[in-house]
């Protein structure tokens, strides 16, 4: 018996398919830049069909590289949250996939410590004949904008007393750079201040009696001068009453460092008794 065989050729016609559009970035997107304590970003995404009748099916954020993170609502999310973030660089993968086909596209994230944009050498307060000196030096400066040094009276709640610009050529400097501030001693110099008009109305006061007394008889000379005697004695004895203020009153300061984009940082607080 003989036997035919027949080999049926079947032959596919595949069409090519385009892969879909897709897109990410970061909500707010400033160079995908983030500074510690801020350890979240928001991504956002965009997919396109390519083809009519190939919707979207699926979209996903991964992350391709960097250090622990977590992902919430990671599927089917156009839009999604990062959290937990630490220092280092990130990159996250925004995948689109309709029936055939599938494409993805990449942010980078860099997550920089959230420390003194700048290495500070030192930081010294100090008193002096003038009142206070404060002093501080950086060995460098990353994107500076200014200092504030604030002072405190029980070292929790602190005030601003002055703004100093950084010296660094926009912010940035790879070479030590120092600052220095006064603080003026304001009572020492308005007690020093009516100690002197105290003293110039009693000259100006003596030179007064000694023309009158001149010219008074011998009998009112003496009790003009017992009046002046006592009157300078007065004048005199207010002038050396102490302040109500305590000699010696503990203080606080410290450093706040301002950078370009308003990142804030403190300085170790300083305590001068």
């Amino acid at each position: 018996m003989k036997t035919s065989l027949f080999i049926l050729s079947v032959f596919f016609s595949v069409s090519a398919i385009a892969q879909p559009t897709v897109s990410g970035n970061t909500l707010p997107a400033i160079d995908t830049v983030i500074i510690l304590p801020t350890n979240s970003v928001t991504l956002s995404g965009t997919a396109v069909q390519a083809n009519p009748g190939h919707p979207i099916l699926d979209t996903t954020w991964t992350e391709t590289s960097g250090p622990a993170a977590t992902i919430t609502n990671p599927s089917n999310r156009m839009t999604t949250k990062v959290t937990g973030m630490v220092a280092g660089a990130y990159v996250f993968t925004l995948t689109a996939t309709d029936k055939q086909n599938s494409s993805s596209a990449k942010v980078k994230i860099t997550v920089i410590s959230g420390v003194l944009p700048m290495e500070l050498a030192y930081f010294n307060v100090s008193r002096n004949d003038l009142g206070t000196k404060i002093t501080w030096q950086t060995d460098m400066e990353s994107n500076n904008s200014h200092f504030v040094i604030q002072e405190s009276t029980n070292g929790s709640n602190f005030y601003d007393i002055a703004t100093i610009s950084s010296q660094a050529k926009g912010g940035n400097s790879s070479t030590a750079l120092t600052y220095s501030y006064q603080i003026s001693n304001n009572n020492t110099q308005n007690n020093n201040t009516q100690s002197d008009m105290h003293s110039i109305l009693l000259v100006m006061t003596l030179l007064a009696l000694i023309v009158l007394i001149s010219k008074l008889k011998k009998a009112y000379k003496c009790l003009v001068l017992g009046i002046a005697c006592m009157f300078l004695f007065s004048c005199t004895k207010s002038v050396t009453v102490p302040d109500n203020a305590p000699a010696s009153t503990v203080k606080a300061f410290r450093l706040k460092q301002v950078d370009i984009n308003n990142n804030v940082n403190y300085s170790e607080v300083i305590i001068l008794n």
